[in-house]
């Protein structure tokens, strides 16, 4: 026992490797630090070693073992303290909503030094702090308090420190970190909003660019990608960026930003994954709009009048929960192609002659439970996609759509196939479910379409693999 605790070096370095294997058996976080203090202490060892071997004066073994043992500690103890480092936010008492600190915008107030490991940031009243301090300059971690000294609960807490914003029609960028206390705000956001706007009018100025454009290019042209950006709202001044498309998906959104109309070349804009919940009537503002998505939103009725859309082709309002189709999507004038993916419709029963241009009709994920007379108003419809439903049958009506190309009706428990499938001599492919269909069926459908590419999937079997 002697030996193994007969130097200073070799006490620091049994304690540093007992911390390590507690760390390591921990099998958490500590896990990897674990790992790193048991190679600590067997370096350690290691150096005791070559202080024994190199130092035969016993004198200077132990004067270097003292030198070597306190440099030790105080490293450990700087070590430690730097990993004890945290920001200390003290929030205003029974301050509820959206509170951030916004960094790098030149001009504004460095945020406090920081003392003993500790950065202490008074949160005003309003939640907000501008500061010209970038964040990685500060503590990556925090505590935090309210302005009387009580606790705060971390659970009511929901912080998120990397969020960014692109002010788009410029280089620069703004980063910040959000705070939401007890209830949704997005008070921070609308201020990074016009931060931006006077960033973009050379009135101030952020130390952060944009590494990457949101304006991307394709073969049609410029278009705006702010995918997951977490907005509430967008720069003014998009119209300079003649985009012809909009890709707004999974923001926080509540409305069509205004400044989406000022974009005059805009053909396609999509609003999937946003909190909306009422129909923006001024989509007729769109001149040129061709194509708008508002699959996924809150959006459960339309209650204005569309006929003034008469570029629009494409409308994809799918996962919305629907149970009543919205009749006010017929009265667009030209539209070909329409998503209704993912709802509840249980029938055909909303078509009419309205909707007499459709080329291509997204009915899967819903509950249709049969295939009903009204396809006689789909004379043009080329594409339909009617899987996973509740269809058991190919009726007689099915001939009614004389120029369909694709069918796709597999997860559907299809038991009959109707032999007027044979007047779809356009029909270049159909995918159905075989798991109720015999040879014979098979054999006949092969017979009432031979120029058609026929694909099985067995129900059962993917059940399973599932």
């Amino acid at each position: 026992m002697k030996r193994i605790i007969n130097s200073p070096l070799k006490i620091l370095g049994l304690l540093t490797l007992i911390f390590g294997l507690l760390g390591v058996l921990t099998f958490s976080y500590f896990f990897f630090v674990g790992i790193y203090l048991v190679g600590i202490g067997l370096l350690i060892y290691l150096i005791d070693f070559l202080t024994l071997k190199l130092l035969k004066d016993k004198r200077k073994y132990w004067i270097t073992q003292s030198i070597l043992a306190t440099v030790y500690l105080i490293l450990a103890f700087v070590t430690y303290m730097k990993w004890q480092e945290h920001n200390y936010l003290i929030f205003p008492k029974n301050f509820k909503g959206q509170a951030g600190i916004i960094f790098g915008i030149e001009g504004y107030p460095e945020l406090p030094k920081t003392k003993f490991w500790k950065k202490t940031i008074n949160i005003p009243k309003d939640g907000i702090i501008i500061t010209s301090t970038k964040v990685e300059d500060i503590p990556n971690s925090i505590r935090s308090a309210c302005s009387d000294n009580s606790r705060v609960n971390y659970q009511d807490i929901n912080w998120e420190p990397n969020f960014e914003m692109d002010c788009i029609i410029c280089d620069s960028k703004i980063k910040s970190w959000l705070f939401q206390v007890d209830s949704e705000s997005s008070t921070v956001k609308e201020i990074m909003t016009s931060l931006c706007n006077e960033i973009a009018s050379n009135k101030k100025n952020s130390f952060y660019k944009s590494e990457n454009s949101v304006v991307w290019s394709d073969n049609n042209g410029k278009y705006l990608w702010l995918q997951n950006k977490g907005l509430t709202s967008l720069p003014e001044g998009l119209g300079k960026l003649n985009i012809y498309k909009a890709i707004l998906t999974g923001n926080d959104l509540t409305e069509i930003p205004k400044q989406i109309f000022q974009i005059n070349t805009l053909e396609d804009l999509i609003l999937a994954v946003n909190p909306i919940s009422e129909f923006p009537c001024d989509l007729s503002r769109l001149k040129r709009l061709r194509s708008v998505s508002f699959a996924e939103t809150a959006i459960k009725e339309i209650n204005c009048d569309l006929s003034q859309l008469d570029n629009l082709e494409h409308f994809d309002i799918a996962r919305n929960g629907l149970i009543k189709f919205p009749d006010q999507i017929k009265t667009i004038p030209n539209l070909t192609w329409l998503s209704l993916n993912s709802n509840q419709f249980t029938d055909f029963s909303f078509i009419d002659s309205r909707l007499k241009n459709l080329e291509t009709l997204y009915l899967y994920s819903n509950k249709v439970k049969s295939i009903s007379p009204e396809t006689k108003f789909l004379g043009n419809l080329k594409e339909l996609l009617i899987f996973d439903n509740e269809i058991e049958s190919i009726p007689d009506n099915i001939a009614d759509l004389k120029n369909l190309e694709k069918l796709e009706i597999w997860d559907n428990p299809i038991r009959r196939i109707s032999p007027k499938i044979a007047q779809l001599t356009k029909l270049k492919s159909i995918q159905l479910d075989d798991d109720f269909l015999t040879q014979t069926d098979k054999d006949k459908l092969k017979k009432w379409l031979p120029n058609c590419e026929i694909n099985y999937q067995t129900r059962s079997e993917k059940k399973n693999a599932l």
